[in-house]
């Protein structure tokens, strides 16, 4: 007969590193992790902001320009 599998533990996977862990109800490993992931995502808020800023910026030059 075959021998008996060895069952993992419930456990969850980090959403920045990807690393499984088995510790409670957060979405990731460590607070270095949670720290990385919330600091990467404010950087990409602010560069989105400027690229809209930028847009808009352009489209109120046009306008001003085109009423000339």
């Amino acid at each position: 007969m075959a021998e008996p599998t060895e069952r993992i533990p419930q456990h969850k996977h980090c959403i920045y590193c990807g690393k499984a862990f088995i510790d409670g109800n957060g979405r990731y490993c460590s607070d270095k992790c949670k720290d990385t992931k919330r600091e990467e995502l404010t950087k990409s808020k602010n560069k989105l902001l400027l690229i809209w800023l930028a847009a808009v910026g352009v489209m109120v030059i046009a306008i001003v320009i085109g009423r000339l």
